[in-house]
């Protein structure tokens, strides 16, 4: 993509080149070898303009075109801080409600998607769970598809009550709920 994007803005520079040019000059060494008789097919001085306008103008094309390869490669990849801004923003949205069981990846995966809107591509996330830790809960680490930026999201959850589920048989079943803690640590778990 860099190629692409370098190709766009040489290509401008070229033809702010062109556009900078004496056109009459630019028709005598490009384009009068044509002719039998050159001078008599000489451009108008109201064709030369149009001939530089026209080539600043292509030019603008061309930076407008980089410009736009360059919001789209950007908008394909992640940088480190566009990562740590996500991740710490889906552990604290984990963290905002009481949940019935501890956390899971579905849950981290669905709190990184909303999250990563306007940051960057969502699809070029990937969540794995971890080994959990001597006193610790549950442990995911969140990195690009490619392994870049990883980051460690650890759980730890302590019971806040529950609510009450009816059974069939009258009775009643209390699903306890939890609160979660999280850190998020930069690098592998």
């Amino acid at each position: 993509m860099v190629g692409v994007i370098a190709l766009f803005f040489v290509l401008a520079a070229v033809f702010v080149v062109l556009g900078c040019v004496d056109q009459r000059r630019l028709y005598w060494r490009l384009s009068a070898w044509r002719y039998r008789d050159p001078a008599a097919n000489e451009p108008s001085d109201a064709a030369n303009r149009v001939g530089r306008f026209a080539a600043l103008l292509l030019a603008g094309v061309w930076v407008f075109a980089g410009c736009r390869a360059m919001d789209f490669a950007d908008g394909d990849s992640w940088t480190r801080q566009e990562m740590r801004t996500v991740v710490v923003a889906a552990a604290e949205t984990i963290e905002a409600d009481a949940h019935p069981s501890g956390a899971t990846d579905s849950m981290l995966t669905e709190a990184l998607r909303d999250a990563s809107e306007g940051e960057g591509p969502y699809y070029r996330l990937d969540v794995k769970t971890a080994d959990a830790r001597e006193g610790e809960g549950d442990r995911f680490q969140v990195s690009t598809t490619e392994g870049e930026f990883p980051f460690c999201v650890a759980f730890t959850k302590k019971e806040s009550g529950g609510f009450a589920v009816p059974g069939a048989d009258g009775s009643t079943t209390v699903v306890p709920e939890y609160d979660l803690t999280s850190s998020v640590d930069e690098g592998t778990c």
